[in-house]
């Protein structure tokens, strides 16, 4: 009995002491805030002013015309010369690539090759000492240029990738005909691949 009137007085004097300390905090903020002082912003006028648009009146002066035009320069004529289709090339493992072409031109308006890049020597062939041909086939453009290239026989399917990414950098004069270039399909193109001596 004597522990539960002790703990009831204990309560009481703590909830006491809670409720002054809450009156004393809201008492101490019930004050009125202070007064500051107020700035005035002060305004901001511009004065009139007038504003005068300048144009350039200057006029253009015409270039002086020229009384003769330049001489119109001939349009070069390309004729069938007599070409070694053949491209030897010894890359730096020491490998020899003969191109040869089986397309062949016989006229003035058939489609002449300007540009053959030789391809490169695979590096598993040529550790092999692997040897052999791949022949390509394509159509020549209006452009000059190759499209649709195919195998046309390629024994060694190794030396297929190089021979078609060498024949997409081929260069033709395209075929003419009536003076309209034409495309030309069905061209061949056999790369030999060989061993440097």
């Amino acid at each position: 009995m004597f522990r539960i009137l002790s703990s009831a007085v204990l309560a009481l004097v703590v909830t006491m002491g809670l409720l002054l300390t809450m009156h004393l905090l809201i008492a101490s903020n019930m004050s009125e805030p202070e007064e500051s002082e107020e700035f005035k912003i002060p305004e901001i006028t511009m004065d009139n002013r007038e504003v005068n648009e300048e144009f350039d009146t200057q006029k253009v002066q015409k270039p002086e015309e020229v009384e003769e035009p330049p001489p119109e320069i001939p349009e070069p004529e390309f004729e069938a010369p007599d070409i070694d289709n053949s491209i030897a090339v010894a890359p730096t493992v020491g490998v020899k690539v003969n191109i040869d072409n089986i397309g062949g031109f016989s006229s003035d308006g058939d489609y002449l090759p300007i540009v053959k890049v030789a391809p490169k020597y695979p590096a598993r062939a040529a550790n092999r000492g692997l040897e052999g041909y791949c022949t390509v086939s394509y159509t020549v453009t209006t452009t000059g240029e190759t499209k649709d290239i195919k195998e046309a026989d390629c024994p060694q399917r190794i030396f297929l990738g190089p021979s078609i990414k060498a024949a997409k950098k081929f260069k033709y004069k395209p075929k003419v005909i009536d003076g309209e270039p034409i495309e030309v399909p069905g061209v061949r193109n056999r790369f030999t691949y060989k061993m440097g001596e």
